[in-house]
């Protein structure tokens, strides 16, 4: 499967919530974007891409680019990702999902269906497209929205042929974005 998927983890965001760097906050004495990184790497090796302008990130050794547009949001760090890619299949995940596990990505790969351009998981009633695949060939999409101005992420995804896949109750609670303060203290009991 590595050499058919990339995975991109999105960092570009300014973390106000947070009040500081999402991605490198520690959680068990290792990074957020450490502990993606471990997830993914026995699906898609070292085909792990960060999307940031922050030289920080450089530490994983992983290659990292920065947006091609400043300040679009999710839509242009995907866009920025999927102009970057050469594989058909891409990871997406966003910095602040630091509980995912391999078995989770595995089952997300394993049930994504060629018919469609995208697929994201869900837990009750919220998606989350940042805990998902996307075709490479999304970026004309996203090109055309970031072009309007149209910078919802949900709106580009309405536009996609999409599947939504409800995470078994086993992995729900790796589907969760680490935001603010009092998300990364409830995370570190």
């Amino acid at each position: 499967m590595e050499n058919n998927f990339t995975a991109y983890i999105l960092a570009g965001g300014k973390s106000q919530r947070m009040g500081t760097e999402k991605g490198l906050l520690l959680l068990k004495s290792k990074t957020f974007v450490s502990h993606i990184c471990d997830a993914l790497k026995p699906i898609v090796g070292d085909n792990i891409v960060i999307v940031s302008a922050n030289v920080d990130y450089d530490i994983l050794g992983f290659p990292r680019i920065e947006d091609l547009i400043d300040d679009k949001g999710p839509v242009g760090g995907i866009y920025t990702a999927l102009k970057h890619s050469k594989t058909k299949f891409n990871f997406v995940l966003s910095v602040d999902a630091p509980l995912v596990s391999t078995e989770l990505l595995q089952w997300l790969a394993n049930k994504h269906e060629d018919s469609y351009m995208m697929t994201q998981v869900q837990v009750g009633e919220k998606a989350s497209p940042l805990i998902a695949v996307y075709d490479r060939s999304c970026k004309a999409a996203f090109g055309e929205h970031m072009a309007g101005k149209q910078l919802k992420l949900r709106q580009v995804i309405d536009d996609l042929s999409h599947q939504t896949l409800v995470v078994p109750e086993k992995w729900s609670k790796q589907i969760q974005n680490i935001n603010t303060p009092e998300e990364y203290k409830n995370i570190q009991s």
